[in-house]
């Protein structure tokens, strides 16, 4: 572990739509966008805001455009591309129930305004989507048990790099023995094979996939959260050269004495080196925080929320950004 990374303050949000935690932030060329949870990790609202709307650091929420997905499951992936001239999203679905209620598959949407009232996004059958995640290896056979999936893409192709190269898709899958497990694909493959259930949104099992897998496309790495700069997985991104980014952190909560200083491990794909830092702002001291999605753009996007001091109650949600080269 190296020593401490600064961390600047991008943004602090305000008028959120709900008290909660912003589990992923995305940060496009034109609107930011929060993803929250509520109503025990069931349901998704996710909100956006223009970008030249900020006053100084706050960006305020109070009139955002918000789109409701119910009985989604607890994610922390938000994933933007383009495909076929239509803007979509990967999102996590299918809540696997118990105190996190993870989600087990990961689904494509496009953004929708809507309210919580008439959202017809009502479970992982309302969109098409991507199931079985276990399967997602070379031969198709399963790895074990799913704990809980995320999806990330590299940035080429991103609108701010203006390039025409299909995109790496990364699923990340954490078994039930705490093993992480890294597959990736062309990223339009993957869409051009869901087009084939789109009409019903249907779901394809990834052991269907194998012909959207790039070259050496996976990787495990045991007791995964054991590797991180704490014992905690929250977000993940990937970058165009396969590095794999997770942010760590837990807040101090029941079951749990802390909170983590915020962290961010980078895994190269080709070898088993890690490089970790944990991040600084004096802004944090004395404050109960958690870590929350992480961003790569020109430099590393990662949230932070701020709890009382057992962490049932979020006070304050932040963006913050910090330098991608010293990883």
């Amino acid at each position: 572990m190296s020593s401490n990374v600064d961390a600047h303050l991008k943004y602090r949000f305000k008028g959120l739509p709900k008290a909660n935690v912003v589990q992923k932030v995305y940060v496009g060329s034109t609107y930011v966008y929060a993803l929250q949870l509520f109503n025990t990790n069931t349901d998704v609202v996710i909100s956006r805001v223009a970008k030249s709307s900020a006053s100084g650091f706050d960006l305020d929420f109070s009139n955002a455009e918000t789109m409701y997905l119910k009985n989604f499951g607890h994610g922390q992936t938000f994933e933007y591309f383009n495909y076929n001239g239509q803007d979509y999203w990967w999102i996590v679905t299918k809540g696997a129930g118990g105190e996190h209620n993870w989600g087990t598959q990961v689904g494509r949407i496009q953004f929708e305004p809507n309210t919580e009232d008439t959202t017809p996004y009502t479970g992982n059958t309302s969109i098409t989507r991507l199931s079985a995640l276990s399967t997602a290896t070379k031969d198709g056979n399963a790895y074990g048990s799913i704990k809980r999936v995320e999806a990330a893409l590299s940035s080429t192709n991103a609108p701010v790099s203006g390039g025409t190269t299909d995109r790496l898709l990364m699923l990340a899958g954490l078994d039930t023995n705490g093993n992480g497990h890294f597959t990736l694909y062309d990223n339009n493959k993957v869409n051009a094979i869901l087009d084939t259930v789109d009409a019903n949104h249907g779901h394809i099992p990834c052991s269907k996939l194998k012909s959207a897998l790039v070259s050496d496309p996976y990787r495990k790495v045991d007791s995964l959260a054991s590797k991180l700069t704490s014992d905690s997985i929250q977000g993940y991104d990937i970058s165009d050269g396969r590095a794999i980014y997770i942010s760590s952190g837990q807040p101090n909560q029941s079951g749990h004495s802390g909170p983590d200083t915020p962290g961010i491990s980078k895994l190269y794909w080709s070898d088993s080196h890690i490089v970790k830092h944990t991040l600084r702002n004096t802004n944090w001291s004395g404050i109960n925080i958690e870590t929350e999605g992480v961003q790569i753009a020109s430099d590393l996007y990662v949230g932070i929320s701020y709890h009382n001091a057992d962490a049932t109650v979020t006070t304050e949600n932040r963006l913050y950004t910090t330098t991608k080269s010293s990883w």
